[in-house]
């Protein structure tokens, strides 16, 4: 018996070294590697307002996407590029970049359908149609977490606004942000944005039901993520709801310290339709406390 067990220890250990010793297989090419690494940054520019920069990039990684048939990475690029269009009033090109989508989806990939779920709650955003987003943004079981997860964020947000947010949609939102923070936290997902905006909408949800104490746990969270990944037009956001957490709190020279950190990021990223957006709402806050 010991002869066999010393066979198979000596075995078991030129395999080992077998193993070591040969080439890596790997998981997916180099160059699909690069171009999600590049993918992200055009994220970060579009995120930062640098349009330019941003359309360079998407515009060069189409290239590599449809080189090795990565239709997802092609229809990311073509969202990103769509979203631009819209947020810089080019509706037309807007709607080009979003019929190209529809021609590779219908033709290549029905099952990515949510691409343009997703642009056309982006669209309704850009529009403040809350009752259309909160009609669109449904689940289906079909779709990755990720996609569940920004889809029940967009509802929860929208249906918060025109006060009709249920209880199940917040147990179901955190359950789903649970899983994708664990999933973040063992490097297996790399758009922290998400996350952020999921905790972004639960503290609105909160806010706009006066549970203040939830609403500043949540957007602290949610702040503080967003720093950490360099997302700081979203920490922008965050701060300017702290701002109306603290108001309504009657802690009126918080919200008004929250409110310049807030104008300060949005007009670093030259963004000046957000802060003349949060200027009438806080001026609008103040004037209200004043009564």
């Amino acid at each position: 018996m010991r002869f066999l067990m010393c066979r198979k220890v000596l075995y078991c250990f030129l395999l080992f070294l077998g193993a070591c010793s040969s080439v890596k297989v790997p998981v997916q090419p180099q160059e699909k590697i690069d171009a999600d690494k590049q993918l992200s940054y055009a994220l970060q520019m579009e995120s930062s307002k640098d349009f330019s920069t941003a359309i360079e990039s998407y515009t060069i990684l189409m290239e590599k996407y449809r080189s090795f048939a990565d239709i997802q990475g092609l229809l990311t690029c073509l969202s990103g590029l769509a979203r631009i269009e819209l947020a810089s009033g080019k509706e037309a090109g807007f709607l080009n970049y979003k019929a190209r989508m529809q021609e590779r989806i219908q033709n290549i990939a029905p099952e990515l359908e949510y691409y343009l779920l997703l642009l056309d709650i982006y669209y309704y955003q850009q529009k403040s149609n809350y009752v259309a987003i909160s009609r669109i943004a449904t689940i289906k079981e079909s779709y990755p977490k990720e996609i569940a997860l920004e889809l029940a964020t967009a509802k929860l947000q929208a249906d918060s606004y025109l006060a009709i947010a249920e209880e199940k949609q917040v147990k179901e939102l955190i359950n789903l942000s649970k899983k994708i923070e664990k999933q973040q936290k063992k490097a297996k997902y790399n758009n922290p944005e998400l996350l952020s905006s999921a905790w972004y909408a639960l503290a609105y949800y909160y806010f706009r039901n006066a549970d203040y104490q939830s609403a500043r746990g949540y957007i602290n969270k949610a702040q503080d993520w967003d720093y950490r990944f360099g997302n700081f037009s979203s920490m922008a956001h965050c701060l300017w709801l702290k701002a109306q957490i603290s108001a309504a709190e009657n802690k009126m020279a918080e919200a008004k310290s929250n409110w310049l950190k807030a104008e300060g990021i949005f007009l670093s990223l030259r963004d000046t339709a957000a802060v003349e957006e949060m200027n009438r709402s806080m001026q609008k806050i103040l004037q209200e406390q004043k009564k």
